[in-house]
């Protein structure tokens, strides 16, 4: 049984199941707080300048994680100490570097752009790719 509803509205536009594993695992529920941080100081604000948002990649069990082949200490698969999530995300309208640009300004922690997405991520301090 999951620790809270997948419908759950973490923020206005963003359910708690949006950001659940590929295979359909809960992120760990001490998460949860990083995964609202995450929605409603970052993806609302770049939603409401792009469009509807798609979350492609939030939380990874460390085998997704090696099985995309995402970095070992990825965020992907959450932060204790500082709490931390990420998620890949595209939008509704925009570019990546236009997404990237806007989440920048934002002052988000991680931050990276790829050719269909970007990446986002609650960390502290500033790691940009």
């Amino acid at each position: 049984m999951p620790a809270y509803s997948p419908d759950l509205r973490i923020s206005p536009h963003f359910t708690w199941r949006e950001f659940w594993a590929s295979d359909g695992t809960e992120p760990p529920a001490w998460l949860q707080p990083a995964y609202v941080v995450l929605a409603r100081l970052y993806l609302e604000p770049v939603r409401m300048a792009f469009g509807v948002c798609t979350v492609h990649s939030g939380y990874r069990t460390p085998a997704i994680n090696a099985r995309v082949g995402g970095a070992p200490q990825s965020v992907h698969m959450g932060r204790r100490a500082p709490l931390a999530a990420a998620a890949d995300v595209t939008f509704r309208s925009g570019t990546p570097r236009e997404w990237y640009a806007a989440f920048d300004r934002l002052g988000v922690g991680g931050l990276g752009i790829y050719a269909t997405h970007v990446h986002v991520d609650g960390r502290s301090g500033r790691a940009r790719w």
